[in-house]
């Protein structure tokens, strides 16, 4: 058990010891003198000091002495700390369950990682042991673990899938939840982004640079002869590389085509291609490497989700708006009865619409246009991917709209959402509230237009029974919506294990962490969908490295773990001069 030295610019006193040394080293013999008589000497004792002859050194007991209470005197200014056993600090462990960690195999950064903490915990025990999963959100990784065997158990279950790693997040989610007390230890392949400040931190890095070929994205969309696929691929490395393209349709997959691909590095390479129509699943996939997940990607073919729209408004002006963004978006199916979705500029309830969803379009007579700064609900449907930036939006004046806020210029609510639940119906209805004066407005010339009544079909869309889309990316959620209730329904993992997932109001959410085709499984209803891991970050091994950054020691780790034995070495040094007087009071006394 090596001692904890607080004070290390102490061991400078260690420069006297070369000074005792000398002292003892330049002890010469005197120098013979005949003389005629000693009468006028006091004593004739011959004097062992003086003189200008260099001698061998002389190691008497008194230098010894000397020599040992220096050395203590000095360890004794560093402050030695000796760890107690008995009051380890508990620690929070945050694990980078990125995908990026699998990559090495057997020397993977995640293998070490485990083996390191392992060594850790074996020389230093801890009371308790908390995991925390750094992915795409920080979640819990099992109980309290309050043996080291425990501990090891949970890594485990510590299986590396995510697209992402937030690290710092995770951090700040231990911090508020554990307090001062506990220690925190990251284990991951990159460096950390800032300085680490001195304490209860450490971050641990067990990466390698290594190149990498990855499918980073990958689409599968309708057209007119049939469906067109896109894949991107980059070769992560400052060399060039070739790999081989497979691509297989159908389960059990079966060949279609192979060719071998030449990239350059660091360059992303764009293979566009179209499938014949009704081709089932497909499968693309690279030749290994260090880094798996990465390599394969599946798609299924998208169904198109028609969502069917009545438009009820009377200026003729927004009329032609609505109706241009609905043609632009293929997804929009006008009809004059039974619609999903029902656009309007009267301010009175309408008849027959059943659970379809209101947007009201406001054009009120005293607006003003509002160049910003617009304040976006990034959390709803409705603002994903819309940018305002440069657009100007003409509205009235009013404070307040019904239901909760979507957008703002400053406190001026431009677009609010109000979901209600009507009588008999088993869902929920929304009414969106849309303020816009087209005369005063630069908006629908803007590419936020198109992109918000896009935004209100996909949220419909999402909203009717059936999965919305068959194709996510690893660390998104599938939603399915049910068209009847139920309680339970199977989730079948691509490794084939089930798991029994509740029901919650007719919609099923699901947050698949594994790459490979996933299977939702109802008494009447099955539905499968893929999950592909595009993540150029992840992907991205050229920077990851190793090293150890942060350290634990700070006052509280002193006051519970280390005992201070700075008093045990005064102690004896005290000893050692007694016992030194001593023996020069005896030499005296002899003389």
């Amino acid at each position: 058990m090596l001692p904890l030295f607080t004070t290390p610019l102490a061991f400078w006193g260690f420069l006297a010891l070369p000074v005792l040394i000398g002292i003892y080293w330049l002890r010469t013999r005197h120098r013979r003198y005949p003389v005629s008589s000693l009468m006028f000497w006091i004593d004739s004792q011959e004097s062992p000091q003086g003189g200008t002859r260099i001698d061998r050194l002389q190691t008497p007991l008194l230098f010894f002495l000397e020599l040992l209470a220096l050395t203590l005197l000095v360890l004794a200014a560093a402050d030695p700390h000796l760890p107690l056993r008995e009051n380890v600090r508990p620690l929070i462990v945050v694990l980078d369950d990125s995908f990026s960690m699998q990559a090495g195999g057997a020397h993977s950064p995640r293998h070490q990682a485990v083996q390191a903490l392992a060594e850790e915990l074996k020389r230093r025990p801890r009371p308790w042991v908390r995991f925390l999963l750094a992915g795409d959100r920080t979640q819990a990784l099992g109980e309290t673990a309050h043996t080291t065997r425990e501990a090891l158990d949970r890594l485990g279950e510590w299986r590396c899938r995510a697209a992402a790693s937030r690290l710092e997040e995770a951090l700040s989610f231990a911090s508020e939840w554990s307090g001062d007390l506990p220690l925190l230890l990251v284990l991951t392949d990159r460096e950390p982004p800032t300085e680490l400040h001195k304490g209860r931190i450490q971050w641990w890095a067990f990466g390698q640079p290594r190149a990498n070929t990855a499918i980073v994205n990958a689409a599968r969309t309708p057209h007119e002869t049939g469906e067109r696929c896109l894949l991107e691929i980059v070769h992560f490395s400052e060399d060039a590389a070739e790999t081989t393209l497979v691509l297989e349709t159908g389960e059990p997959p079966k060949e279609w085509q192979r060719s071998r691909l030449h990239l350059p590095p660091r360059q992303t390479q764009r293979i566009i291609f179209t499938l014949p129509e009704k081709t089932p699943v497909l499968h693309a996939h690279l030749d290994d490497d260090d880094l798996t997940p990465d390599n394969r990607v599946s798609l299924f073919p998208q169904a198109i989700r028609p969502v069917r729209t009545m438009v009820r408004i009377k200026d003729e002006t927004l009329r032609t708006l609505i109706d241009k963004a609905l043609r632009a978006a293929r997804q929009a199916e006008k009809v004059e009865s039974q619609p999903e979705i029902v656009f309007t500029d009267n301010a009175e309830t309408l008849a027959n619409t059943g659970a379809a969803w209101i947007v009201r379009l406001l054009a009120e007579r005293d607006a003003v246009p509002y160049s910003g700064p617009f304040v976006l609900d990034r959390n709803h449907p409705l603002t994903a991917g819309l940018s305002l930036q440069g657009v100007i939006w003409g509205a009235g004046k009013m404070q307040a709209l019904p239901g909760s806020p979507v957008i703002l210029a400053g406190n001026v609510p431009l677009l609010a959402d109000q979901d209600q639940r009507d009588a008999g119906l088993a869902a929920v209805r929304h009414e969106v509230y849309l303020r816009l004066r087209p005369d005063l407005s630069t908006l629908p010339e803007m590419p936020g237009w198109p992109i918000l009544i896009w935004n209100l079909l996909q949220w419909r869309g999402t909203e009717k029974p059936g999965l919305h889309r068959a194709n996510f990316r690893l660390g998104e959620q599938a939603a399915l919506t049910f068209a009847t209730l139920r309680s339970t329904v199977a989730v079948v993992h691509p490794e084939g294990t089930r798991q029994n997932v509740p029901v919650q109001d007719r919609r099923l959410v699901v947050y698949p962490d594994a790459v490979g085709i996933w299977s939702i499984e109802a008494e009447e209803e099955s539905v499968s969908f893929a999950v592909n891991a595009l993540s150029a970050n992840e992907s991205d091994l050229t920077r990851c490295v190793s090293g150890r950054w942060g350290d634990w020691l700070d006052e509280t780790s002193l006051r519970l773990e280390y005992q201070s034995i700075g008093w045990i070495l005064l102690l004896v040094v005290m000893a050692i001069a007694t016992l030194h007087w001593l023996l020069v009071a005896r030499g005296r006394g002899r003389r």
